[in-house]
Order: structure tokens, then C-alpha cells, then sequence
């Protein structure tokens, strides 16, 4: 899928989504943006404004920001934003001519389609600078979405965090989750360095195209905030570990509540137990077969040894009850 935004010298901006898109004059600028290009999709550009398509062929399989070594400069980014409330990924390639900025997306999302829609709105009365203006516009709706993941993540830390502190059956914590997090941080963490780095080489000159003092400025503020971004994933990896320790905890809380229980029910068997172990060692003893057994040969006998029996339960369990063995 194509999509392309022509802005004119006089600030004017016209879109399209179709191959035949215009070629832009001396002083227009053309952006184009291809959604999962298609074998034909990169013939046409790549023949229209001469680059490698080695790095468009293979920019999908990529797994972090990196910049190659080609004429027109091309660099791909690893990128992140909300899909549907879902985080999700997805590499971004750039290619910089001197009047045209191309980008392709190894995915088709909405998010994207609603970028270029937004950046032809506001070039709409807008005159285009150069060709870095373009870029530093896209970079910088992009870098701002960075925020919205990372609130996202944030929520879901608070609501591990939340769990982990009830620590609840029906709420229970499961570790994979946090785990899971902390290596989404790190891929985060990672993608943000590596990009900056492109964005340095940019400044320097290495693209090699026009781009104006103010939005060299402007890539100096997407590079800022990228940095800004990856202390913020460090702050929320440092809270993912804190939470991590707060469930830690709640497990051996957990642990010592089950062994205090534990205790108390075999206390429990264990009064019981002398309790009944009375009757059975007086019965034991007056069951033997003897010939001479004491109080046998009274009327009241039965009911001395039957009562004494019973006095000496009642005993043992007030002695128990006292004792809180009971």
C-alpha cells in the first residue's frame, strides 16, 4: 500500500495513494510512505529516485535502529506505538533524497496512515523548509507516541504492583508478566539508544542532504527526547524490580501464614490427641485378663473409673484451652 503527500513552494500540500505519483519540481518536496511494499511498489520508487533496494528488500528482519552505508542515505528505525490499546512494533526504513523523503513500514497499521494524514495537515499552509523539515515533522509525531506506550506500560506496572500488594487468590501475580515487561524495557531501552545514534549521524551531515538550521534544532530535540524516554523506561524497570520484591515478599508472608496455620492445626491434633489417649490407656489397663482387677468386684466400680476417666479428660482440656492449644 502507497500513500504520498506532494508540498508545494508556496506551502501547499496535495495527497494520493497511487503509484502515479507527480515528481516533484525544484522547489517541492514529495513524501511517500509504503505500508508491507509490494514487489512492484519497490521497483517504481527505487527506479524513480535511484537507491539500494538491498536495505528495503530486508529492513523487516531488522532488529534495532541501524543506518546503512548507502547513496541516497538509508536508515532503518525500529519503532513502537499503540495499536487497538496493544503495543506494538514495527521497523521503519528512511530513505533521504534532496526533495523526497521515502518510508516504509514492515507492517500496515492505522496509526501510521493517520501520521501522514496529520503531516498533511499541518504542512497544508505550512512552506516545507527542506527535506529534513519532513523528517524532523514525522520524527517527532513518532517520538511523542513513545509516551503513550510507556503510560501504557506504566499502567500495567501499577496494576501488577497493585496485585502484588493484596496478594490474593483471586488476584495473583503471575511472575511470566513481569518478566515479560522488563524484557519489553529492554527492547525499548535499546531501540531509543540505537535511534538516537541515527539522529546524531543526521545532524552531522552524514545524509548528506539539505536540511536547515531549525530543523537541525528540531532533530536535537527528538534526539533530547529519546533520552528523556529511555530514563523513563529505566524508572519503570527500577519499579518493575520493586514490585518484583514486593511479591517476593507477599510469597513468604504467604509461606509463614501457611506454616502458622500449620502449626496451630497440629497443636490442635496434638491436644486432642492426650486428651482421647486418657480414655484409651484406663480402658487398655481394665481390659486386661486378669482375674484380679481393682473395683471389679464393686456395684459403683464402672462408674468411679468411668468418671475419673471423664475428670481427667475435662482436666486436660481446660489445661489445653488455657494454653491456647485449642
Amino acid at each position: 500500500m502507497i500513500s504520498y503527500v506532494l508540498f508545494g513552494e508556496k506551502g501547499s500540500a496535495k495527497k494520493g495513494s497511487t503509484l502515479d505519483y507527480p515528481k516533484p519540481g525544484k522547489k517541492d518536496y514529495l513524501l511517500i510512505f509504503l505500508s508491507r511494499p509490494g514487489r512492484e511498489e519497490i521497483d517504481k520508487v527505487a527506479y524513480d529516485f535511484k537507491f539500494d533496494k538491498k536495505p528495503i528488500n530486508n529492513f523487516a528482519k531488522e532488529f534495532h535502529s541501524r543506518r546503512f552505508i548507502t547513496v541516497p542515505f538509508q536508515f532503518v528505525m525500529r519503532s513502537v506505538f499503540l495499536e487497538n490499546g496493544k503495543v506494538d512494533f514495527t521497523n521503519l526504513l528512511f530513505v533521504l533524497t534532496p526533495q523526497c523523503l521515502i518510508v516504509a513500514s514492515s507492517k500496515e497499521s492505522r496509526y501510521y496512515d493517520e501520521l501522514v494524514d496529520n503531516l498533511f495537515e499541518e504542512f497544508r499552509k505550512t512552506k516545507v523548509r527542506s527535506i529534513g523539515h519532513i523528517l524532523c515533522n514525522f520524527l517527532q509525531e513518532d517520538v511523542d507516541e513513545n509516551y503513550e506506550v510507556l503510560g501504557k506500560i506504566e499502567e500495567q506496572i501499577k496494576n501488577i504492583e497493585f496485585k502484588a500488594a493484596l496478594f490474593e487468590t483471586e488476584s495473583r501475580v503471575k511472575v511470566e508478566d513481569i518478566m515479560y515487561l522488563k524484557s519489553q524495557l529492554y527492547k525499548l531501552s535499546r531501540q531509543f539508544w540505537a535511534t538516537t545514534r541515527v539522529i546524531s549521524l543526521i545532524r552531522m551531515g552524514v545524509a548528506q542532504v539539505s536540511i536547515d538550521t531549525e530543523s537541525i534544532r528540531l532533530l536535537g530535540d527528538v534526539h533530547e527526547t529519546f533520552l528523556h524516554q529511555i530514563d523513563v523506561a529505566a524508572a519503570q524497570k527500577e519499579m518493575l524490580s520493586d514490585t518484583l520484591t514486593v511479591y517476593a515478599t507477599g510469597v513468604n508472608n504467604r509461606l509463614a501464614i501457611i506454616s502458622n496455620d500449620l502449626n496451630m492445626v497440629m497443636k490442635r491434633l496434638a491436644a486432642y490427641g492426650l486428651i482421647l489417649l486418657i480414655p484409651t490407656l484406663i480402658s487398655g489397663i481394665f481390659g486386661m485378663n486378669f482375674s484380679v482387677i481393682p473395683f471389679a468386684q464393686y456395684d459403683w466400680g464402672f462408674y468411679a473409673v468411668t468418671g475419673s476417666t471423664l475428670a481427667l479428660m475435662a482436666a486436660i482440656f481446660f489445661y489445653a484451652k488455657k494454653n491456647d492449644w485449642l
